[in-house]
């Protein structure tokens, strides 16, 4: 073999690792193989080491890229690292161009020394006699092209060239790209990173402490007194103190880079604590919030909508609105929308004057999802479900409830992702989910990705609905209008009703951008067509409850029972005597002190039933009592009204044990509310203290009453006229100007009047 050779020899990429020889011993599946045979594209392989001695080596037969492609494959007995692909094109365009070129221009130099020709040179031409590898040796070529560029005004040497080689060779073009454009600036500049670390420390530590956020400049100063208290022996040296000590304006920029202002700087540490949504590096992470088939998970939460409307006591008052929206195909499959409240009692700390979102509100959000939605009288046809991208045909038989529906998919939740809210993390609120077979979840505090879905739709809720009603009101004051009360107002159920109509027409049939169907993912799908493609990965149940199961979702109360009755918020609920025995005195639940169990309806509170826990199998433990003074209500009446009457009537001087008297204030407030608000509203101001009272000044004299005689002009006396002259009328010492003139020669000198006539009076 020529010199040539051998050096072209030694220049030779050594082999890799995925190219396979007979005799190789392989790592693949945690086991040792000696490969024995190549049959086209398998390997026949044989047990290096058995696992257990006395086991039977059985050979393997397997295909080469299955081998070679395994996560653990090895090549064990010679050096053979796994081949790589050296091209990095997306990289190398993002340099500069004055960068690539320069790169391009030693690719050219190199293929020139190793392949005897530049690129882009007709084979057929003879190579150079300096790079010719059958005359020189690989070393007299690299020092041939450092002549080269020399004599051209580019100074290299040898070993440049050789270097220059070597890489391209190893990584390819990039090998020949300036280093000192690759590097890449730290991710928090010079600052050491265990500053950073201190930083979060100190922000975790007073979120956990419950301290209130303080300045920035208070912040930096607590990290330096950290870092000199921590690392104080590492400070004494200045080589290792480079990065743990930096001036204010640095804290500043890291702060900056970080995200963390004097506002958000809690907000931001409890944000970097969570960490992203999913993670392999952090145990128990969860998983990003997304879901496979529909009811997977269901996100559900409450806010105010931003609108005013007319109270059911003609007052004008804000709402809140609770939706449930279902994670797999964006599709809301539960509202309601109720009053916020307005007042409380002096004194007491209870709300007597108003309500918000209670536990069987959102109880209700749920039931809504287990029973398709009616479409009310005077809605579009585009609203039914009959003419909609949902497979109606299927669900019809299904389930017979979805004939004269809305366009809206029945979603039972699997798991219900809630907030720390109260009517949320409420007895009741839990106990209903897990009858129905819901698990209920709760969401991290201040994570934002567990709420991500729900949260970004009540936006939209509010710029797609909410802003497009009269009476809407801006979330920022400044933004406020001044007139918004002087609207016309919707009530709560005909906003009710536009919002469900929204829903169906807008939301569930407008294309979303994170929708898209596995057999179409070009394509944006709305909730709707997601759920066509969806529903058949899990199917269609319909769940309809027994009145019994019903009842089991109502909210529970525990009372005392006596011989015939017992009270729900200052409501006695009879029954006659002897037929609450069963339930009289204690109910041997020593957890509720010996109460017993009873639910109601707040909408429907005329009626509670009692259930009877101790009951025999095949009788009924339910027992229904009724209100004792339903018989004065004749209208419908609701939980809040009840409470509003008793507001008005314990700030009239009543009672908590009239009941009679509040149910008569409840009825009256149920005739004025169907009456609606009085057309021209007096506010009348409620005195402060009551003024002392005074003596009542006599009324003045009417001159013109009707006991006066008829006026006679005959009868009326002319006034005397001024008998003395003028100059008299004053007390002074000087001569008064006219004083020699009687009246009539005063009045006749006065301009523009008229000299009195005789018959004058």
């Amino acid at each position: 073999m020529t010199p040539a050779l051998w050096h072209a020899a030694d220049a030779a990429a050594p082999a890799a690792a995925d190219t396979i020889a007979l005799g190789d011993i392989v790592r693949f599946r945690g086991a040792d193989w000696v490969v024995t045979a190549f049959h086209g594209g398998r390997l026949f392989l044989d047990v290096a080491e058995p696992v257990e001695p006395g086991d039977p080596a059985e050979p393997l037969i397997i295909l080469q890229t299955t081998v070679t492609s395994a996560p653990d494959f090895a090549v064990l007995n010679r050096a053979a690292p796994r081949s790589t692909l050296p091209g990095r094109i997306g990289e190398f365009h993002a340099l500069p161009r004055d960068v690539r070129k320069a790169a391009e221009q030693w690719e050219r130099h190199v293929k020139e020394v190793l392949h005897q020709q530049a690129p882009n040179v007709p084979a057929t031409t003879l190579p150079q006699p300096a790079f010719d590898p059958e005359r020189r040796t690989l070393r007299q070529r690299y020092q041939a092209k450092a002549e080269q560029l020399t004599q051209r005004g580019v100074p290299v040497s040898a070993a440049t060239v050789e270097r220059k080689c070597a890489a391209w060779r190893r990584e390819g073009l990039m090998g020949l790209v300036d280093k000192r454009h690759l590097r890449t600036a730290a991710p928090h500049g010079r600052v050491d990173a265990r500053v950073v670390d201190i930083v979060w420390e100190i922000l975790d530590d007073e979120r956990a402490r419950g301290l209130s956020p303080g300045t920035l400049s208070r912040l930096i100063d607590r990290v330096e007194q950290t870092v000199r208290v921590r690392y104080a022996k590492l400070l004494a040296d200045p080589k290792t103190a480079r990065g743990l000590v930096n001036s204010p304006a640095t804290f500043y920029r890291l702060l900056e880079r970080l995200g963390i202002t004097a506002e958000n700087a809690h907000t931001a540490a409890a944000r970097h604590a969570a960490g992203p949504a999913i993670s392999a590096a952090r145990p128990g992470a969860r998983r990003a919030t997304w879901a496979r088939w529909p009811g997977e998970l269901v996100q559900i939460d409450t806010t105010g909508l931003d609108v005013l409307v007319l109270g059911d006591d003609g007052r004008v008052i804000s709402v809140e609105l609770t939706i449930a929206i279902d994670v797999a195909t964006r599709s809301i499959v539960g509202s309601l929308i109720v009053p916020k409240r307005v007042g409380r009692t002096g004194g007491t700390g209870r709300w007597l004057a108003g309500r918000a979102t209670r536990s069987f509100d959102t109880m209700q959000v749920v039931a809504q999802t287990t029973a398709p939605l009616p479409a009310r009288p005077g809605w579009a046809p585009e609203t039914f479900m009959e003419g909609s991208d949902l497979p109606f045909e299927d669900l019809l038989a299904a389930d017979p409830r979805f004939a004269g529906s809305a366009a809206r998919p029945v979603i039972k939740p699997e798991t219900l992702v809630i907030d720390h809210g109260s009517p949320f993390i409420s007895a009741d609120f839990t106990r209903a989910c897990h009858s129905l077979g819901i698990e209920v979840r709760e969401a991290r505090l201040r994570t934002a990705p567990d709420k991500a879905i729900v949260e970004r739709a009540m936006r939209a809720v509010k710029t797609g609905f909410s802003q497009h009603l009269a009476a809407y009101t801006h979330h920022r004051l400044d933004l406020r209008g001044k007139r918004i009360r002087k609207q016309p107002l919707w009530t709560i159920a005909q906003l009710q009703e536009l919002f469900e109509q929204w829903v169906v027409l807008h939301w569930q049939q407008t294309p979303h951008g994170a929708l898209r169907s596995p057999f179409t993912p070009g394509l944006r799908l709305t909730p709707n067509q997601m759920y066509a493609a969806l529903v058949s990965l899990r199917g269609y149940r319909s769940t309809a409850l027994a009145e019994q199961e019903n009842r089991k979702l109502l909210p529970a109360v525990w009372v005392r029972v006596s011989r015939k009755d017992f009270q729900i918020n200052n409501r006695t609920y009879n029954l006659g005597r002897g037929k609450l025995d069963p339930c009289r005195g204690s109910s041997g639940l020593t957890a509720k002190q010996g109460r017993w169990e009873v639910h109601y309806s707040p909408d429907h509170p005329e009626v509670a039933w009692l259930f009877n826990h101790r009951a025999e199998p095949g009788i009924d433990p339910w027992i229904e009592v009724p209100f004792i003074h339903r018989r004065l209500l004749s209208d419908r009446w609701t939980e809040e009204t009840w409470a509003e009457a008793l507001h008005i009537h314990l700030s009239n001087g009543g009672s908590r044990r009239n009941e009679a008297a509040i149910t008569r204030a409840t009825a009256k407030l149920l005739r004025d509310a169907a009456q609606g608000p009085p057309a021209t509203p007096a506010s009348k101001p409620i005195p402060r203290a009551a003024a002392p009272s005074r003596p009542a000044l006599p009324a003045p004299a009417e001159p013109y009453d009707d006991d006066m005689p008829p006026l006679d002009p005959d009868s009326v006396r002319p006034f005397r006229s001024l008998d003395r002259p003028a100059g008299d009328l004053f007390d002074t010492s000087e001569p008064v100007r006219g004083a020699e003139q009687n009246l009539e020669q005063f009045l006749a000198s006065l301009p523009g009047l008229p000299p009195p006539s005789p018959t004058d009076p």
